[in-house]
């Protein structure tokens, strides 16, 4: 999965575009506990990537998020 398809879930999730970049944190980007939830289930159910909840809380940034599901 290339960033552009995880950028577009996020927005899709209700995160401003403006927040989702490469170095933004997790949080700064509006991934917080909800959202990482809400993530790894359209990840899981949608795209059928195994990912979880605490993988991407483990995450620091949303480059560290998209290499998770570009590795899946």
């Amino acid at each position: 999965m290339s960033f552009d398809e995880l950028k577009n879930i996020m927005i899709s999730l209700g995160i401003p575009e403006s927040d989702i970049r490469l170095d933004a944190h997790r949080e700064d980007a509006g991934l917080d506990s909800i959202a990482v939830v809400e993530l790894a289930l359209v990840l899981r159910r949608e795209k059928g990537l195994s990912v979880t909840e605490d993988e991407i809380k483990d995450a620091a940034t949303v480059a560290d998020i998209a290499a998770l599901v570009a590795a899946r």
